[in-house]
């Protein structure tokens, strides 16, 4: 079992992702600043995990308080603060710590330290376990829309399917968005072969959706992210699924670089092309992707490979983190209420219902 993320007994432990698939190194800390650095870092990684792992960095900040109630507000808004800082774009960390402002808020003037902490961190805990449901439900919906799209291709021959970055247990701590609805579909006999496209500059998906592929025995192989438009061409990819940092109300979808050039590809070849992810990765405040904040990482990430120099220090880079997929390029977005497909900015903002 792939134990991406965990908490007991005040600590946080975690499965560094930064060194998979050479080295599996799992950490455990006490220290919210430890916690917020694995974020920032990457070492968690994947919009749910991030959820989650905000959840229980905002616990670890509270366990580590030892002022008096006059004192906690301000302690607390600077410890929200840090923990909002560190990935900007992932909206389901938001969704996480908008939920600890919440009980904060509810609870605080009537309640001891004691009682609010003991409130967050059954919080925290629940947006883990749910997490793990929405997998479930995800995988359900997303097996039911590609047999619909997909019925006639299933009555000869399985299927095909191109994923992109990391969306599995690593990325969820369930079995995954993306990646659950492509395990499920293998269970059931739909899925031939996955094709994982590397996913640069941070090869998740040669890295770790290949790893965890091979965990399940599952069989794959991985392309180069440019790869994927003549695979299309030459009929080898009859869908593609990926899943999402932030949606926005008109379907725009923000996820790991180089996913909106395979779905525009797709779309050029009448492939469908989904989006996986849980209801709370949508953001139905934004209107549409040009106000997703998209984060910029350092250059080094692209002119270093493992710590290898594959490029001058000096050589100017542009290092994008995602890019926003256009609604019209996007065939359905599977969630764990159900698939919506088209129509998005009717039919999303009841999924909040």
């Amino acid at each position: 079992m792939i134990d991406a993320i965990s908490f007991e007994n005040g600590t946080l432990g975690y499965l560094d992702q930064r060194f998979l698939p050479l080295k599996e190194e799992y950490i455990k800390t006490k220290d919210h600043q430890e916690a917020i650095e694995a974020i920032k870092t990457l070492a968690v990684r994947g919009a749910p995990l991030i959820g989650v792992a905000a959840g229980y960095t905002v616990v670890l900040g509270i366990n580590s308080f030892t002022g008096s109630k006059e004192e906690f507000p301000a302690f607390f808004e600077r410890l929200i603060a840090d923990v909002e800082a560190s990935r900007p774009t992932a909206v389901n960390l938001f969704f996480a710590t908008a939920r600890m402002k919440e009980i904060y808020e509810s609870g605080f003037e009537n309640s001891s330290l004691e009682e609010l902490f003991a409130a967050m961190r059954d919080a925290a805990r629940k947006i883990h376990d749910d997490e793990i449901e929405n997998c479930e439900r995800m995988a359900r919906h997303g097996v039911e829309l590609i047999r619909r799209d997909l019925g006639e291709t299933l009555k000869t021959r399985k299927l095909n399917v191109l994923t992109h970055c990391n969306t599995g247990t690593l990325a969820t701590g369930g079995s995954g968005t993306a990646l659950g609805v492509i395990k499920q579909a293998w269970k059931e006999g739909v899925i031939e072969k996955v094709i994982t496209a590397e996913s640069r500059p941070l090869l998740q998906g040669l890295r770790l959706t290949a790893w965890e592929l091979e965990q399940e025995n599952i069989p794959f192989f991985s392309i180069s992210d440019s790869s994927s438009a003549f695979l299309m061409q030459k009929g080898m990819i009859d869908f593609g699924i990926v899943g999402a940092d932030r949606i926005a109300a008109n379907g725009d979808t923000a996820n790991k670089i180089g996913t909106c050039a395979h779905a525009i590809s797709a779309h050029h070849h009448g492939i469908p092309f989904y989006i996986a992810a849980p209801v709370s990765t949508i953001d139905i405040t934004i209107d549409d992707g040009t106000q997703i904040p998209i984060e910029e990482r350092d250059a080094d990430e692209l002119r270093t490979i493992f710590g290898t120099q594959v490029a001058t220090p000096t050589t100017p880079v542009i290092n994008y983190a995602f890019d926003v997929t256009p609604g019209e390029f996007i065939r359905g977005i599977v969630t764990d209420k159900k698939a919506v497909v088209g129509n998005y900015r009717e039919e999303l903002p009841g999924l909040f219902a």
